[in-house]
């Protein structure tokens, strides 16, 4: 029982230990913040757009529905399928499968796009927010671009036109002494180092950088609804159940004293 006891700790050890190791974000260390607001339904539409002219040519949603999706953010059937649904034999209440067809994808990618409807629940709504916005230009890959987030992604950057080149440059970072104070020289200026591994945008797109991040907050929220669609609905009719559940209470209190009345 002693060695299985000291096994065990030291399992429990190393596993602390390597989770611990890497940052969330990979090389881009701690992943941006990103709030969800899933009741934005403008929003939300923004990022089924883009999703469908920029993502569903690889990626499925192929555990939801065409018909929830339109009637969850308020999008009459007729115009979803004017203007988003470009294949004349899909019908409302269809799953969204995809066209892509798996063998072909393993030719051209080397592995088949993943389907994105629990995207963000398999690993943060922050994690793919940070990992869209990520993309630098590498050589030595075969699309020409690699990501801070997910190494070696076997993706080219589709948003490439809006957000404009990234390239992995030098910064002159201010160093610190062991005590958490800022390093300075004898005549009082802070001491540098130059670091290099930072995201430098060329701002060459045809977005600026801040209309380019609503973009991608669009388009991760609306992945983070399509993760949970029934979120919406549970979060809203938890209110009326907490409001029950003090209703019900005030009223078997008043019960209560009403008993004690007969006891005294």
């Amino acid at each position: 029982m002693k060695h299985i006891t000291s096994l065990f700790f030291v399992i429990f050890a190393a596993y602390m230990f390597s989770a611990g190791d890497g940052a969330p974000c990979g090389d881009y260390g701690e992943c941006d913040t990103f709030e969800p607001d899933l009741w934005n339904n403008e929003s939300l539409q923004k990022g089924f757009s883009t999703y469908i002219n920029y993502c569903y040519g690889c990626h499925s949603l192929k555990y939801s529905r065409w018909n929830r999706i339109a009637t969850d953010l308020d999008i009459p059937e007729d115009l979803m399928f004017k203007y988003l649904i470009f294949d004349s034999e899909v019908k409302s209440g269809d799953l969204m499968t995809g066209s892509m067809i798996k063998f072909n994808a393993e030719q051209w990618f080397g592995v088949a796009p993943p389907d994105l409807t629990l995207v963000t629940r398999a690993h943060s709504p922050e994690w793919v927010y940070t990992y869209l916005r990520t993309f630098y230009e590498d050589g030595s890959k075969q699309y020409g671009v690699n990501n801070l987030v997910y190494p070696g992604a076997a993706m080219p950057n589709v948003l490439l036109s809006l957000q404009g080149q990234q390239i992995l440059g030098c910064k002159d970072m201010l160093t610190y002494a062991s005590n958490g104070g800022v390093k300075r020289d004898e005549t009082g200026n802070n001491i540098t180092e130059e670091r290099c591994g930072y995201l430098l945008s060329l701002n060459n797109g045809q977005l600026s950088t801040e209309e380019f991040d609503q973009l991608i907050y669009d388009l991760t929220n609306f992945l983070t609804y399509v993760g949970e669609p029934a979120k919406r609905v549970r979060e809203r009719m938890g209110w009326y159940v907490i409001f029950f559940f003090i209703i019900f209470t005030a009223l078997a209190h008043l019960l209560y004293r009403e008993y004690q009345k007969d006891y005294h």
